[in-house]
Order: structure tokens, then C-alpha cells, then sequence
């Protein structure tokens, strides 16, 4: 009777483990572990889960422009919106998108809004920003699948993800610390230096893409448990007959 009601018990747990899977994260449950084991590392599930934005300053080195600029952005973690402001000497675009306003430029004075081709394509990419994947990581968040997938070095294994269409959206190659390493989407990949500390999160200092003719050095990274100001992706009112 005994080893009756010990069998009934670890059914009943297996069953509401898988309960409780199917209700959040999908994937793969070792792939599952090790993400949740990457946003550890990178300050903890609870700071991760509730933080609603995230705003961090880059400065932006490119091998075939004399300027390098400082990029400020901020991130709604919650969907697919996001507002920078990037600026040098000789250089200043703000730029923004969002489901609500589309995907606006404002480069040396000049308002356009991006093709409907550009757009589309930020939509399809935000949900799989790295840090936007962390937060939904830490909130259990039904969206993604997680499974595990050939990394880009011998013998390596990579976290992959995937969308409701059923379709791999992006990829995180971790190192052995559960840290990442290489981000990709279907759009671009960066390989990530070492990680910083800035305040209560740990994230890669510095990171570069296109074998290295693009790179970054993090200047600053602020979370926050509030959500992004909604006016930053409205185009500026005296822009906004342009798009009509």
C-alpha cells in the first residue's frame, strides 16, 4: 500500500511539474533550466521579472565612419517598442517603433517613417532581444519554446527560440558560468565580451558583430519596475501631419 501511495505522489508531481510547464515556458525542461540558470547570472529571476524597461547607453565604433556615436535607448520589456536617441559630433537620428506608431526616424532634422519592410522586421525581431528573453525567462512567459540546438563552435549546444508559429526566432550561445556569449536572431548575430556589473544587473560590457566592424562598449544600464513612457514612440507633434 505503501509503495502504492509513493507512486501515486510522484505521478501526481510529475504531473503538475508538466502542468505547470505547459501554463508557461515550453521547450525542452534541461534547455528550460539552463535559461533560467542565464538569467542568474544575470542579477536573478525576481529583479529580472520585475522589471517593466530598461534604458542603457552604448557608444557605437564602426570600421568605416570617422565618428564613432553614443546611443541611449530605452527598452520596453513588455512589447515590441522601443526609442533611441543617437548622437555624435557630425551625427544625430532619433529613431522609434512601436505596434501603436509604427517606425518613425528623425536623422539631422529631417521626419520619415521607415517601409512598411523595416518595420515589419523590427516586429519580428524585438521579442527576441536578448534582454527582452531574460524578462520573459523570469516571468515564465507562455510565448517562447525553448530547445537546445548546434552551437557555433565544435561540440557546442546553443539555447534556441521559438515563436508561436513554431518557427526559431533567435539563439543564445551560453558559456560554462551560464553566461551568454553569442546572441542571434534572424536578422543579426553579436558575439559578447565579458560581463560588468551596473547596479543589481551583470550583462555583457562590450559586444561586436560583422566580424568585428561594428562593436559597443556599455556605458550605463538602468532597470525599472515601470513602464517606458508611452508618449517617447509618438512621433513629435509637429511631425505627426507627415504620416497622415
Amino acid at each position: 500500500m505503501k509503495r502504492v501511495l509513493l507512486i501515486l505522489a510522484v505521478v501526481f508531481v510529475q504531473q503538475a511539474q508538466s502542468q505547470n510547464e505547459s501554463n508557461g515556458l515550453r521547450g525542452e525542461p534541461a534547455a528550460i533550466a539552463d535559461a533560467r540558470e542565464m538569467v542568474t547570472a544575470l542579477g536573478g529571476l525576481e529583479i529580472w521579472a520585475k522589471m517593466k524597461s530598461l534604458r542603457f547607453v552604448h557608444e557605437w565604433y564602426f570600421w568605416n565612419r570617422l565618428d564613432s556615436y553614443v546611443e541611449d535607448e530605452v527598452l520596453d520589456l513588455t512589447g515590441p517598442r522601443s526609442w533611441v536617441e543617437m548622437k555624435s559630433e557630425i551625427y544625430h537620428r532619433l529613431r522609434a517603433y512601436s505596434p501603436e506608431h509604427k517606425y518613425w526616424n528623425i536623422m539631422d532634422g529631417e521626419f520619415a517613417f521607415a517601409n512598411e519592410s523595416a518595420f515589419e522586421s523590427a516586429m519580428e525581431r524585438a521579442p527576441y532581444h536578448w534582454v527582452r528573453i531574460a524578462h520573459a525567462i523570469a516571468v515564465n512567459d507562455p510565448f517562447y519554446e525553448i530547445r537546445f540546438g548546434s552551437g557555433p563552435f565544435t561540440n557546442s549546444r546553443q539555447l534556441e527560440f521559438f515563436g508561436p508559429d513554431g518557427q526559431k526566432h533567435g539563439s543564445i550561445l551560453l558559456n560554462v558560468r551560464k553566461e551568454p556569449v553569442v546572441w542571434s536572431t534572424t536578422q543579426y548575430t553579436y558575439t559578447f565580451g565579458p560581463m560588468k556589473r551596473f547596479g543589481n544587473l551583470r550583462v555583457p560590457d562590450w559586444a561586436s558583430t560583422g566580424n568585428g566592424a561594428v562593436t559597443y562598449q556599455m556605458i550605463s544600464l538602468t532597470g525599472s519596475s515601470m513602464p517606458p513612457d508611452s508618449s517617447l514612440f509618438i512621433p513629435p507633434v509637429k511631425f505627426q501631419k507627415q504620416g497622415k
